[in-house]
C-alpha cells in the first residue's frame, strides 16, 4: 500500500512543483517514455477521502472531454487508483492573464481585444456543446510567447440550464450567477466583458471588499462603459448587460461583433498588432514560463497516452468545485491537448505556472528571525565577569552568518527581460529601443544592452537598477554610419541572468533615402518671340529611390508655376523643362532655377540666359493727330506700330507748326518691345494755336517701309464780331 500523499501516476518521472494549494497540487513531469513533457494535476489526499470530492474531480474530465478545440486546454488522461487520482495534461509555455496585468496594468485596446477573441473562441467551443465555463477570469486565461491565448480550468463547468452552487470568482459573476440561476452562455458572455474591461482599464468593472457589496453593484450599478475607449463601449455595454437576454446569445455571436468593430477602429491587422503586444508583455513574464521562457518543447513520435475514461475516450482539465468553493493552485494555470485514444502525441507545447514569488517569501523569512533570536541568547547566556569576550565572540559570531546568508536565501530574481519600440531614424545612424526588466527584488541588477547592425556588435552601455522590480528604459545609440540594408538590433542581458538568458530583438534595416549627387542646369534658352523658354536638368543620384526635381522660369516681372517632376528607378536623368510666358520678355534676362528634395549638393542650382527677341521689321506706322478749338493749342494724338515680333525698336513722335513741320517745338523717345502691336499717346499743348498749320510726325527705328509718317491740319479761331 502506497502511503498517502507518496503516490505518483505510473510512467512519468516528476520534474519540480508548478503549483500547490488545499485541493491538491500540479506538478511538471516527463513522460518516461517518449520524453515528453506533461503537467499533472493531483487530487489532495484530504478531498480525496471526504465524500462526493472524488466524483467531483472525476467529472471534471467528462466535461471537458466533450470540449476538443484548439482554444481550450487539453488533456492525455485520467489515472484513478486507490492511492489517489490525477489528470496528467499537456504542458504549454506561458504566463497567465492575470501576471501580465498585475505587471503591467491595461494591455491596451489592440491587445485586449485579442485576448476576448482568443478566449470567446474558447467558450464558443464548450457553449457548441452545451457546456458554460461560469468561472471566466483572468487566471484562466494563459498568454503564450507568441501572443496567442488560451482558456484554461472548466473545473465548475456544468451543461447549460443545469442547476447548481452559486459558484464563480465574485469580480466576474453575472448578475444572474449571483442569484443561483440556471448556468447559460451569456454568463461566460459576461465575465468575458469584464476581463476585456480590466484588460482596457488596468482594474475591474466593479470593486468592494464585501461579497453583499460587490453583487449589489454588478446587479445594479450602471455599466462603466465610460472608462475604456469610444470605438469598444459598444462591446462593454452589450456584454455587460445586467439582463442576459441583451447579450450575445453566445461567445461565437461575440466574435463576430468583436471582429466588425475591431477592424472599423484599429484596421484589418488589429489582431497581429494586438498579438505583438501581448507577446511583449508575456516575454516580461517569461520567468514564470514552466520552461523557463519559452524554449521549445522535445517532440513526441510514437508514444500512445490512453483515456481510463471507457466510453470518452479522452479527458480534459480544469478546476475542482469543493462546497461551492473552487480549488485555486497557487495561482496558477495548467493548459493541456487531449488525445484521442491510440492516436500518437505530436507537438507537445507547454504552458503555465504563476509559481515563483513562493521562494521569495520563503527567504525573506529568516533574516527577520534569526536577529531577533541572538541578541535575545546573549545577555542571559553571556556571564557578567567576561565582558571582555562577548564583544569579542558574539559580535564576530552573529554577523557572520547573518549577512552571509541573506544574500544566499534572498537573491534578485530576473523574472522577465523584454526589448520593444526599435526605431532608426530616416537620416541618421540614431538607433533607439526600450528595454523593459522585471525583477522579484529590489537588490541591484545590471542591465547590458548591445546595439547590433547585421549581427555584429557596434556598441555595448550597461547601467545598475536597483529600488524597484520593474524598470522600463530608454536607450539609443549613434550607430557610427547608418546601415541601409540588412538588420540591426539590440540584445538585452542583464546580471543575473534572467530564466530565459539574454532577449534579442531584430528589425529590418530601411532603405536609405536616395541622396543627390549633383544637380546640373546645362542650358536655358528663349527663342525669338521672347516668350518661350526652355532649359535642360541633370540629375545623378547614389540609388535607385524616389526623387522630386523642380524648376521655375522667371523673366520681365512674370514667374512659372511648374508642376514637380518625380523620378525613381535610375541613377541619372536628364530632364527638359519649358514655360510660355504671357508676355515677351525681350530685355534683361530670363533666369530658371533647379531645385530638388532632397536637396543637391550645393542646394538649388541658376542659370540665366539674356532676352534677346532679335530686330524687328516695322510693317506699319499711323498716325492720328488730334484736333483743336478756340485757339486751345492742347493736342492729344495717337501713334500706332506693327512689327514683324516683339524686339525693341525705337519710336519717335515730334510736334511741329508751320506747313510740313517747317518749325519742330517738341521731339519725344518711346522704348518698346515684347509685343508686336503697339499704340503709343501723345500729348503737347502748343499754347494759342490760331490760323497757323500744325502736325505730329512719327518714325521707327528699325525704320518702317515708308519711312516718317506725318499728320498734319490747321488750327482755326473763333470769329468775334
Amino acid at each position: 500500500m502506497v502511503p498517502p500523499g507518496d503516490w505518483r501516476v505510473p510512467g512519468y518521472a516528476e520534474v519540480r512543483t508548478l503549483g500547490v494549494g488545499g485541493g491538491g497540487r500540479v506538478v511538471l513531469a516527463v513522460h518516461e517514455a517518449s520524453g515528453a513533457h506533461v503537467a499533472i494535476k493531483y487530487l489532495s489526499e484530504d478531498l480525496r477521502g471526504q465524500p462526493g470530492f472524488l466524483d467531483g474531480f472525476r467529472a471534471e474530465a467528462r466535461l471537458l472531454v466533450e470540449v476538443d478545440d484548439p482554444h481550450v486546454v487539453k488533456l492525455y488522461e485520467y489515472v484513478q487508483t486507490p492511492e489517489g487520482a490525477a489528470i496528467v495534461m499537456e504542458l504549454i509555455n506561458g504566463a497567465p492573464l492575470r501576471a501580465l496585468l498585475r505587471a503591467e496594468g491595461g494591455t491596451g485596446a489592440e491587445a485586449a481585444l485579442a485576448v476576448l477573441k482568443g478566449s470567446l473562441l474558447g467558450l464558443a467551443a464548450a457553449h457548441e456543446r452545451g457546456v458554460v465555463h461560469r468561472d471566466y477570469k483572468p487566471e484562466n486565461v494563459v498568454v503564450r510567447a507568441d501572443g496567442a491565448s488560451k482558456l484554461v480550468d472548466f473545473g465548475i463547468a456544468l451543461k447549460a440550464g443545469a442547476s447548481g452552487v452559486p459558484a464563480g470568482t465574485p469580480a466576474y459573476m453575472a448578475p444572474e450567477q449571483w442569484a443561483g440561476h440556471p448556468a447559460s452562455t451569456a454568463t461566460d458572455v459576461y465575465a468575458a466583458t469584464a476581463v476585456f474591461y480590466e484588460c482596457l482599464t488596468g482594474r475591474r468593472p466593479y470593486q468592494a471588499t464585501e461579497h453583499v457589496v460587490l453583487m449589489h453593484l454588478h446587479q445594479t450599478a450602471d455599466i462603466p462603459a465610460g472608462d475604456v475607449p469610444v470605438p469598444v463601449r459598444g462591446l462593454v455595454e452589450r456584454g455587460m448587460a445586467k439582463d442576459p437576454r441583451r447579450r450575445p446569445a453566445s461567445a461565437s455571436m461575440f466574435v463576430a461583433e468583436l471582429e466588425a468593430v475591431a477592424v472599423a477602429a484599429y484596421g484589418a491587422d488589429w489582431e497581429a498588432t494586438g498579438r505583438r503586444k501581448l507577446a511583449a508583455l508575456a516575454g516580461l513574464a517569461a520567468g514564470l514560463f514552466p520552461m523557463g521562457g519559452g524554449g521549445p518543447v522535445p517532440q513526441v513520435g510514437t508514444t500512445l497516452f490512453k483515456s481510463t475514461l471507457g466510453g470518452f475516450g479522452r479527458s480534459l482539465v480544469g478546476k475542482i468545485v469543493i462546497g461551492g468553493a473552487a480549488l485555486v493552485v497557487a495561482g496558477s494555470a495548467i493548459t493541456a491537448y487531449v488525445l484521442i485514444n491510440e492516436e500518437p502525441v505530436k507537438n507537445v507545447t507547454p504552458v503555465v505556472a504563476e509559481e515563483l514569488p513562493t521562494p521569495v517569501e520563503e527567504f525573506t523569512e529568516p533574516p527577520t528571525e534569526e536577529p531577533t533570536e541572538e541578541p535575545t541568547e546573549t545577555p542571559s547566556e553571556t556571564p557578567t565577569e567576561e565582558p571582555s569576550e562577548t564583544p569579542t565572540e558574539e559580535p564576530t559570531a552573529t554577523p557572520d552568518p547573518t549577512p552571509s546568508a541573506t544574500p544566499t536565501k534572498t537573491p534578485t530574481k530576473v523574472l522577465g527581460v523584454s526589448v520593444a519600440g526599435l526605431s532608426l531614424a530616416a537620416s541618421t545612424p540614431m538607433a533607439k529601443g526600450t528595454v523593459s526588466v522585471v525583477t522579484d527584488g529590489v537588490a541591484k541588477t545590471t542591465l547590458t544592452v548591445r546595439f547590433t547592425v547585421n549581427g555584429k556588435v557596434v556598441g555595448t552601455q550597461s547601467m545598475p537598477l536597483s529600488g524597484a522590480k520593474k524598470y522600463t528604459k530608454a536607450v539609443s545609440r549613434d550607430l557610427g554610419t547608418r546601415p541601409c540594408a540588412g538588420t540591426w538590433g539590440i540584445i538585452a542581458s542583464t546580471s543575473p541572468a534572467a530564466a530565459a538568458g539574454a532577449v534579442t530583438a531584430t528589425s529590418k534595416v530601411a532603405a536609405c533615402p536616395t541622396q543627390i549627387t549633383d544637380l546640373d542646369v546645362q542650358s536655358v534658352t528663349l527663342d525669338k518671340t521672347g516668350k518661350t523658354a526652355t532649359a535642360t536638368v541633370k540629375v545623378t543620384t547614389d540609388g535607385t529611390g524616389r526623387i522630386e526635381l523642380n524648376g521655375d522660369f522667371a523673366g520681365g516681372g512674370q514667374s512659372s508655376n511648374l508642376p514637380a517632376l518625380r523620378l525613381a528607378g535610375q541613377r541619372a536623368y536628364t530632364r527638359t523643362f519649358t514655360h510660355t510666358f504671357p508676355k515677351a520678355v525681350c530685355t534683361g534676362a530670363v533666369t530658371f532655377t533647379a531645385s530638388s528634395d532632397p536637396a543637391g549638393p550645393n542646394g538649388a542650382v541658376k542659370r540665366e540666359v539674356k532676352a534677346n527677341c532679335g530686330v524687328p521689321t516695322v510693317t506699319a506706322i499711323a498716325v492720328s493727330l488730334g484736333g483743336q478749338s478756340d485757339g486751345n493749342g492742347l493736342i492729344t494724338s495717337t501713334v500706332r506700330v506693327t512689327t514683324d515680333g516683339p524686339g525693341p525698336l525705337t519710336l519717335t513722335t515730334t510736334y511741329a507748326r508751320g506747313e510740313g513741320g517747317t518749325n519742330p517745338v517738341n521731339t519725344r523717345t518711346f522704348q518698346l518691345s515684347g509685343q508686336t502691336s503697339y499704340s503709343v499717346t501723345v500729348t503737347f499743348d502748343f499754347g494759342m494755336l490760331c490760323d497757323t498749320y500744325y502736325s505730329l510726325a512719327a518714325v521707327t527705328d528699325p525704320a518702317g517701309s515708308r519711312g516718317p509718317i506725318r499728320d498734319q491740319k490747321v488750327a482755326r479761331c473763333a470769329v468775334i464780331e
